[in-house]
């Protein structure tokens, strides 16, 4: 009896070291990739990492996308860190997991997948949004740039305005927040929704405007929301960036006789933020004869909110108007996109047809 059992000892220690030995492979086998890099028509695949998701849900998820062999053993390496560093050779901390959006491929092994999702360096897109646009235009170019959580930018930016305001500081009463999207090229991660993205680009308005003499400090004014509106419509009026402080002495000068702004870019703003309708080739004369509070043609004053987005050259230009005693301006160089002042209605009214006539003449 004695005889065998070291025979009997050894007969189990062979076996546990073939299970041990089975495990590893097993485990070995299963943390390689699903598809080789070198396979064709590989697809890369957005992956959210949902707030709150269990690392056996993000496994599951892995595993029915087929991004993954095995989702016991991603749970394992999750939920023991030493174990995946073990089998894997990488660091303990790289099996940890991060919520976001992440670019994932069935080319990469488990150690590769989870190096990807601990980071928290999400999946990210460039978005440009350039000057003059509309939160109905901006909110085109989000979901186009392929943003996942931006279905309800149009509700939030126009009816969530007081909560965003408050939120960054601006003593701002408006429902909306158009004229305070501030356009920029921007890196957004995918993960971002609409209130976050609305977030960050009123921060980069903040900062734009303190960064120059004659807007730092605007923010703080009892008439900062008026200035922004101001802004807004000189963004859509100018052409040549050295005309824009020349157009707000203008509308400067109007507004302090009570005479109409009578700005077109307001009715088109009617026309196509508010009875949404295509943007106009030419406006007609019916069209100005809208109620809507947004008609300078009509009624005296600002509009109630901004009909743009305006960039800084119109911030500042509204911040710091042209002395003069223009009261008309009229687009006499289409190509350079320069107009001609005039005091007097007359020598506006003389302006403008020398143009038709010239226009006229060429075609």
């Amino acid at each position: 009896m004695k005889k065998k059992l070291p025979v009997i000892l050894l007969i189990i220690v062979v076996l546990l070291a073939g299970i041990v030995a089975g495990g590893f492979g097993y485990v070995k086998v299963n943390s390689k990739s699903v598809a080789s890099k070198d396979s064709e028509n590989l697809q890369t695949v957005d992956f959210e990492v949902k707030n709150g998701m269990s690392a056996k849900a993000v496994g599951k998820e892995l595993k029915d996308l087929g991004l993954i062999k095995n989702a016991d053993i991603f749970y394992m390496f999750a939920r023991y860190p030493k174990a995946g560093a073990f089998f894997t050779g990488k660091d303990s901390s790289v099996f940890k997991i991060q919520t976001g959006y992440y670019e994932l491929s069935p080319a990469m092994d488990l150690a590769e997948i989870f190096s990807v999702i601990c980071t928290g360096k999400e999946k990210s897109v460039d978005v440009v949004i350039p000057e003059g646009l509309t939160i109905t235009k901006v909110a085109e170019r989000l979901r186009t740039a392929g943003l996942k959580n931006v279905d309800d930018f149009e509700q939030v930016a126009a009816c969530e305005g007081r909560k965003i305001f408050e939120a960054h500081g601006l003593k701002i009463k408006a429902d909306s927040v158009e004229g305070f999207l501030y356009p920029d090229t921007y890196n957004i991660p995918l993960s971002y929704d609409s209130e976050k993205i609305i977030g960050l680009m009123i921060d980069n308005l903040m900062k734009n405007i303190t960064s120059y003499k004659e807007t730092d400090g605007i923010q703080n004014k009892s008439d900062f929301y008026d200035l922004m509106i101001l802004a807004s419509i000189i963004e859509r009026e100018y052409r040549v960036k050295e005309e824009a402080s020349s157009i707000a002495g203008v509308f400067k000068n109007r507004l302090s006789i009570n005479m109409p702004l009578q700005s077109c870019a307001t009715v088109e703003y009617i026309i196509t933020e508010i009875n949404h309708k295509p943007h106009p080739d030419r406006i007609y004369f019916s069209d100005l004869e809208s109620t809507s509070a947004y008609n300078t043609y009509k009624y005296p004053g600002l509009p109630p909110g901004p009909i743009s987005n305006p960039g800084i050259t119109a911030i500042r230009a509204a911040a710091n108007p042209e002395k003069n005693n223009y009261l008309y301006f009229t687009l006499t160089d289409v190509n350079a996109g320069r107009h001609t002042f005039s005091s007097s209605l007359e020598a506006h009214n003389k302006a403008t047809n020398e143009f038709r006539t010239k226009r006229d003449a060429n075609n």
